[in-house]
Order: C-alpha cells, then sequence, then structure tokens
C-alpha cells in the first residue's frame, strides 16, 4: 500500500475509533414505557392486588436489564376519582420505588391520555434521543370523561404516533363499548389484551415485559461501524 494510502487508512481508523470513544461516553439512550392504570372503584379487591404485584414484577425485570446502548425507563399513571396522576414519575427502571396503587371513584381515563401527552412533550423526561415509547393502558370499564379528544391529541404528537400502544382490558363484565375504547387507543393491527379472569393479569404483564425488552435488545443489538455511516 502506498504512503499516501497508508496515511489515509489510518485516518479512517482514527475516526472510526473517535466515533466508537464518543458512542462509550454518551449515557444509554432512555426507553420509555408509561402504563396508564385504571385505579377507578370497580377495581377495588382482587383486581387492584393483582395489578400491583404484575407492575411491581414488570419494574424489577425491567431494573436487571443491563445495556450500555439503551435502559429502560417507567412511569405510571393512575386514573380514579376526578384526574388522573402520575404515581411513579418516569425513571430508570432501577431507580423506581414502587408505591401500591389504591382504588377511588370513577374512570377519567381522558385525563390520563392528557397527562401522558404532557409527559411525552416533555424533552427534560423524553428527550429527542430516546427510543420510541410503549404505552400500556390497563382497564376494566368506560371512562367517565371525555377521551376521544385527548386520544386524538395523544395521538398526533410525535412520540404518542410512534409509541407501541398496547391495552388489557380486566374482567367479564366489561362492555362492547369499553373493549372499543381499548381497541381505539391499540397500535393498528395490535389485538387487545384480555383477562377475563383476574388470575391472567401477570401472564398479559410477561407479555408486555416480553415484549419491551425484546425491542431493548433489538435496538441495542451491537453492529459493526460500516464506513458509509463516517461519510
Amino acid at each position: 500500500m502506498a504512503p499516501e494510502n497508508l496515511t489515509a487508512y489510518g485516518s479512517t481508523l482514527d475516526v472510526e475509533q473517535q466515533v466508537l470513544a464518543n458512542q462509550s461516553r454518551r449515557p444509554p439512550r432512555p426507553m420509555p414505557v408509561i402504563v396508564l392504570a385504571d385505579i377507578s372503584g370497580s377495581m377495588d379487591g382482587e383486581k387492584i392486588h393483582v395489578l400491583n404485584r404484575s407492575i411491581r414484577s414488570m419494574l424489577h425485570a425491567f431494573a436487571v436489564e443491563d445495556s450500555a446502548r439503551g435502559e429502560i425507563h417507567v412511569a405510571v399513571i393512575a386514573f380514579g376519582g376526578d384526574e388522573a396522576v402520575v404515581h411513579q414519575p418516569l425513571v430508570r427502571a432501577s431507580q423506581a420505588q414502587w408505591t401500591e396503587l389504591k382504588p377511588r371513584g370513577r374512570t377519567p381515563m381522558g385525563s390520563a391520555f392528557n397527562l401522558a401527552r404532557t409527559l411525552l412533550d416533555d424533552t427534560t423526561a423524553v428527550p429527542k434521543r430516546a427510543f420510541p415509547p410503549t404505552l400500556v393502558l390497563v382497564s376494566d370499564g368506560l371512562p367517565t370523561d371525555d377521551w376521544q379528544g385527548p386520544l386524538t391529541a395523544l395521538l398526533g404528537t410525535r412520540w404518542g404516533a410512534r409509541a407501541l400502544r398496547l391495552a388489557i382490558g380486566i374482567g367479564v363484565d366489561r362492555t362492547s363499548e369499553a373493549d372499543e375504547v381499548l381497541a381505539q387507543f391499540s397500535t393498528p393491527g395490535t389485538d387487545v389484551l384480555r383477562s377475563d379472569q383476574v388470575h391472567e393479569i401477570p401472564a398479559q404483564f410477561r407479555w408486555v415485559t416480553a415484549t419491551v425488552t425484546e425491542q431493548l435488545h433489538q435496538r441495542t443489538a451491537p453492529r459493526a461501524v460500516r464506513l458509509e455511516d463516517l461519510d
């Protein structure tokens, strides 16, 4: 190889090494997961107990995922009573401190959609370099507030449109109208996960957990640096 070619080759290697060094110094890209949990009065009893246990297990599974390229961040929005609240702020799963959800009042699902939109629009919580989020809606009944406008607004945002949206319907007493709300929330082509019996809730959350972690692995799998990437 001619000396001038060796010089150019060495320069290319230097650039590649610098790119890899810069990547290694950058913090892992967050992959947000936001659970919108129905805590209305109809969730009282075994439903809310199993839901708490299932979310806690999901947080534990996410917390042990270890990647220098990406990490799962989790928030829980609880909707019951008059409005939705952020029950678990959006933090790395390993930092989450879970406290039990307690049922109350009505089903302000539209309020939860508005809160999710506000959270996703917060660039300090969900930076531009984040991986597309996953939104998980869990409910056993019909919303008691206006939900269509808030859902349309949520899906019209950058992250809302790109999110993987999953819905879990709880209980055998759900109406067809309640199921339709869950279907409209879900990503097109994604079936509503049905937990007609309370004991089926953990299995649905295990499926959600596996789906999210698989996405993380796919997006953070190391690949060789290609010269065309350096142009």
